[in-house]
Order: C-alpha cells, then sequence, then structure tokens
C-alpha cells in the first residue's frame, strides 16, 4: 500500500520526497476545491517534482455549472504535459478528459457511490484509463474488504484528514468579512455552532467555489494501516492541508501529537442506525401523572422555553425535577414564570409555551416532572 498526499510548496515537495512518495497532488486554485496554486506555481511545482521523481496527479475536484466548466476547459490546455494524471470528481470533467485528453484518470467517487453496482459501473465505462478509485469513508470496514477484493482497479481512501459534511456553492461567509468586497481568490475561515444541540467549533472554509463546513474531529485510520494494505487497499491519503504536512514525518506518533481531535468515522461498525435506540430512549417515554412537559429551547444564561402538557399547568414555586435524555436528574424550584411575550405571569395552562430560568446543563428534548 502507497501513501499519496498533497503539496502546496517547494517543501511540501521535499518532505514528501524524503517519505518516499512517488506521486504528489496538486491543486489549481480554479480546479481544486481548496487548491492554492495559481497558472506560474503549478507549473513550477510541477516541473519540481518531476525533477524528484514523483508522478503529478492534476487535482479536478470541484463541482461545475455550465458557464463554469466551459471557462475551465479552455484554461486547462495551458497545463497539458505537465501533468501526469487528471484526478476529476464531476461526471463532466470525467467525460471530458477521456474526450480530449491520453492520460490516466483517477475518478473520486467518494460522495454517491456506495455500492457495488455504481462502482462497477464507473470502472466499465472509464475502462483502461481508469488509474484509481478513490472510495467513500462511510464504508464500513466488511464492506471495504468486499468492495476492494471486487473491483478489479487500484483503490484508495482517505486515511487522515477533515471530514466535509457540507457544502454549498453560495458564499455564506462573505458578510463576516467587515463589510468588504469578498475578494475572488480570497479564502475566510470561521467556525461554527449548532443551535439544536450543544455541538460546536465545526471548522467553515468559504473560497471562491462555495462554503464548506467540516466535522468537528478529523478523520483517522492510522493505526488500521496494515489492515487496509491486508485487505488490497492500493493508496492511503493523507491530506494535511490545513495543519502543515509536517506532521507526516512521524505516523506512528501523529495521533498522540496532533492538535485536532480525531475519529475513525465508520470504519469499525456503519453507525447510520445509531439514532433509532435514541428515538426509543426509555428516558424519553416517561409520561406519568406528574409529567409537567419537555424542554424545546434552553438558551444559556436566559431560559429554558417548556411546552406544558400537565393538566393543571404551571405556577412560579413549583419544585420539579428534570430528567436528562442522557438520564442526569436536576431538582429545581421555579423561581419565575414567562409567557411567550416575555412577561412574567402566575400560571401557563396546558399545551402553552412557558419560560423558566435557565438551568445549566439541560438539553433540548429533556422531561419535567412536579415533585
Amino acid at each position: 500500500m502507497k501513501y499519496v498526499s498533497f503539496a502546496t510548496s517547494i517543501h511540501d515537495l521535499g518532505i514528501l520526497k524524503e517519505e518516499n512518495h512517488d506521486e504528489v497532488i496538486l491543486g489549481h486554485r480554479d480546479f481544486s476545491r481548496f487548491g492554492k496554486l495559481d497558472d506560474l506555481q503549478f507549473i513550477e511545482l510541477a516541473a519540481q517534482a518531476k525533477k524528484l521523481g514523483m508522478r503529478v496527479v492534476f487535482e479536478w475536484d470541484i463541482l461545475m455549472i455550465e458557464n463554469v466548466f466551459a471557462h475551465l476547459i479552455t484554461c486547462i490546455e495551458k497545463f497539458q504535459g505537465h501533468f501526469d494524471v487528471l484526478r476529476v470528481q464531476d461526471p463532466g470533467a470525467l467525460e471530458w478528459s477521456l474526450k480530449n485528453t491520453q492520460v490516466p484518470v483517477q475518478f473520486i467517487a467518494e460522495n454517491a457511490n456506495r455500492n457495488l453496482e455504481a462502482l462497477n459501473g464507473w470502472c466499465e465505462y472509464i475502462g483502461d484509463r481508469l488509474d484509481r478509485l478513490v472510495l467513500s469513508i462511510e464504508l464500513s470496514r466488511n464492506t471495504l474488504a468486499e468492495f476492494v477484493s471486487t473491483l478489479k482497479v487500484p483503490c484508495e481512501l482517505l486515511g487522515f484528514g477533515r471530514i466535509l459534511l457540507f457544502y454549498t456553492p453560495r458564499n455564506l461567509l462573505s458578510g463576516l468579512n467587515g463589510g468588504e468586497k469578498f475578494r475572488f481568490n480570497d479564502e475566510i475561515s470561521a467556525l461554527g455552532e449548532s443551535e439544536e444541540s450543544p455541538h460546536k467549533g465545526f471548522p467553515i472554509v468559504e473560497n471562491k467555489h462555495g462554503t464548506f463546513m467540516f466535522h468537528i474531529k478529523e478523520f483517522c485510520l492510522l493505526e488500521f494501516r496494515q489492515e487496509l494494505a491486508n485487505l488490497g487497499l492500493s493508496h492511503f491519503r493523507i491530506d494535511l492541508r490545513w495543519e502543515g504536512l509536517n506532521f507526516i514525518k512521524d505516523l506512528d506518533n501523529l495521533k498522540e501529537i496532533y492538535p485536532q481531535d480525531l475519529m475513525r468515522g465508520f470504519f469499525l461498525v456503519n453507525k447510520t442506525d445509531v439514532l433509532f435506540p435514541k428515538l426509543k430512549n426509555s428516558r424519553l417515554q416517561k409520561r406519568e401523572g406528574n409529567y409537567l412537559g419537555e424542554v424545546i429551547e434552553a438558551e444559556k444564561s436566559k431560559h429554558l422555553a417548556i411546552l406544558v402538557k400537565h393538566t393543571e399547568g404551571i405556577r412560579p414555586g413549583q419544585n420539579i425535577k428534570i430528567l436528562h435524555p442522557k438520564g442526569e436528574e436536576f431538582e429545581v424550584k421555579i423561581h419565575w414564570l414567562k409567557d411567550s411575550s416575555l412577561t412574567e405571569v402566575e400560571h401557563i395552562g396546558q399545551n402553552q409555551l412557558a419560560l423558566i430560568p435557565y438551568v445549566g446543563g439541560v438539553w433540548v428534548k429533556s422531561q419535567l416532572f412536579i415533585q
């Protein structure tokens, strides 16, 4: 099994050569979702990579509307001869590559191809030009073993790097740019958080291709490298474009020294059904006679919003027990009560919205009971 990674500078190429990489992925900013290289930088870096005996892969992984596609096929001509392999994701880019070039093609099948019928279809269509198939990280170990052994082409899997959760071609962060007009080659970074859960710290990147949101944790299968090699995986991709390629020098200790939290995703078990037991959480099904209602909003340092279900409603001064979905219990006294217009009141009836003082650690879906 070989390692493959990205380079954005001569320094990166030196590191990859030291680590015995014989191939490098280069991202031009017009063609690659996270590419940084302009025309001259790409050509110079590609030339240097070839001097080092490395195969140059041109990454063309953006998704394109018609006018963008039409523009790029006129631009790519200037790079012909500077790369050895085309790496594409958009079927339009694939079709153009097969008809207008003679170089091998790597097809990125990470996002919408999770069954053998689809993957075999791409293999048959691309034929002998297919250099490698890039598989989804959402495949479990058993499924991955089946796919790698069945597919008759080399297969690649992300082994370390960010997990893309969401993409839109719209520019969602430009409003945070201090009111300045967003320049075509700018990149804006931010951290996002969920309004419906306590999760926060989602990396968000906006560039000329749109807005990308990533998982809080990064993907890591470093401890399974030998197992993946035994399964027949041909290439293990390491993506360190955000934290720096120096980390690649010590893969055995990377998990310990890396500054971000890591996860192994679906590799050991397919967790797509993990929510179903939570939906049937017995703690959320309790509806005894003293059941008061359910928390539908938790506004930190302000209030808990309660949908009242008790026939006698809710009043200030009552002692209540709050049962968290995870099983934690909180006993509190209602010191004040407000209605939806934020007016303090002495009573709110059944099936109405009530606001009570915020209680730290209480989430949406927590259940309330009168003591």
